[in-house]
């Protein structure tokens, strides 16, 4: 995967960042491959991008989680008494990072790093970067965490947005959880809008044009919370009321067997982005797609929402999270609330197959990508973020 950018004005030229990962930095598969796409855009502002790693393991932790795991089996009433001791993980975590490579930094750019930013001490100045804040995320991604990991998790949350010189959030959904639970000074915050994480060189961007037969494409990896189902609802609808259509599923490493032998279902499973193979797989179904399903129940941001905008692809979902950030309402395609059902899905489909609106979405969708959702302007904002910071 490449992610191409045009040449610039070097704005940090002979600027050392340091930015904090778990995995290698070349790592396509890490956070959608968000990470790989965010170093190579500090690139190409002429920074020099040193990776610090994250390391949070140890042997006495795996011990303590497997035997929390064990006693929750037997008993499951015990479960909730015991947490995570999130704060020793962070713990942990700041003890083995390299506070020489720290030093002979200009910056410390640290994306979901909260947990290493805990107990970290230096003068560096810090740039955080999430998609979501704890707060936001309990009871919406995460249910049923115990009280005990909840305070941790605040905790931990607080004192690294505290600690951050300046907030990066690539979702107003986000930004605004940061000031109204955790304090953060509006003018602290800046939001940087996510890019797609293909080799846009490569994205030939189609208008929509109805020959008959629709070709719907699902991407994600959470079938459930992704709204697996109310997906094949609004197929099974579409086909029900004279719309031919195919629904293709990319992202399930095991589809429910009563799903994927469906006659209007095409599973092609997980694909691996480091694979070239798989890759271009990806790339092809993009490209033959007519229009893009994913009738999400809970997101942060979405970057198959920016892969999809790119190729001219019109986008229903739900408006939930930062999507519509992504997916703007009845400029690339619809958001619809909360609760909607396959039929409302396929229904709102077969209406903008007929009222033309699907030409306008699609156009409307590659104008988002050039005017919003690129690489090339997250590395503008953030690089003019860095450039007060240093």
């Amino acid at each position: 995967m490449a992610v191409c950018f045009k040449q610039k004005r070097m704005r940090l030229s002979g600027t050392t960042i340091g930015f904090l990962a778990e995995n290698p930095l070349e790592d396509k598969r890490a956070f959608s491959g968000t990470m790989y796409s965010m170093v190579k855009a500090l690139e190409s502002t002429g920074a020099r991008v040193v990776r610090i790693p994250v390391d949070s393991s140890s042997s006495l932790r795996k011990l303590y989680m497997r035997a929390v795991k064990y006693i929750g089996k037997l008993f499951p009433p015990l479960k909730g008494r015991f947490g995570k001791l999130l704060v020793w993980k962070s713990r942990i975590a700041a003890r083995k990072l390299d506070l020489n490579l720290i030093d002979n930094c200009d910056v410390i750019f640290a994306p979901i790093q909260s947990g290493a930013l805990f107990f970290l001490r230096t003068n560096k100045p810090i740039v955080y970067l999430s998609d979501a804040t704890f707060h936001a995320m309990i009871d919406y991604y995460w249910f049923d965490y115990p009280k005990r990991d909840i305070e941790e998790l605040e905790m931990i949350q607080k004192t690294a947005l505290d600690k951050a010189a300046a907030l990066i959030y690539p979702c107003r959904w986000a930004a605004d959880s940061a000031v109204s639970d955790y304090g953060q000074p509006r003018e602290k915050i800046t939001l940087a809008y996510f890019g797609p994480n293909l080799d846009v060189k490569k994205i030939s961007s189609h208008v929509f044009s109805f020959d008959g037969h629709l070709d719907l494409l699902f991407v994600g990896v959470d079938w459930k919370r992704k709204g697996g189902d109310i997906a094949v609802g609004a197929c099974k609808w579409l086909n029900e009321n004279g719309i031919d259509a195919t629904l293709h599923v990319v992202g399930i490493k095991s589809l429910d067997p009563n799903i994927s032998s469906l006659p209007y279902v095409e599973n092609h499973g997980f694909l691996n982005k480091n694979n070239p193979e798989e890759y271009s797989k990806i790339m092809s179904l993009y490209n033959q797609a007519d229009c893009f399903l994913l009738p999400t129940l809970a997101e942060c941001t979405g970057i198959s929402f920016c892969e999809a905008s790119a190729y001219g692809l019109p986008c229903f979902t739900h408006d939930t999270g930062g999507v519509s950030d992504y997916v703007i309402e009845g400029q690339s395609g619809r958001l619809l609330p909360l609760g909607s059902t396959g039929e409302d899905f396929g229904r709102v489909i077969k209406n903008s197959i007929e009222s033309g609106e699907m030409e306008l979405f699609s156009k409307g969708a590659r104008q988002v990508v050039d005017e919003r959702l690129s690489w090339e302007l997250w590395a503008e904002t953030v690089a003019g973020v860095i450039e007060k910071l240093i």
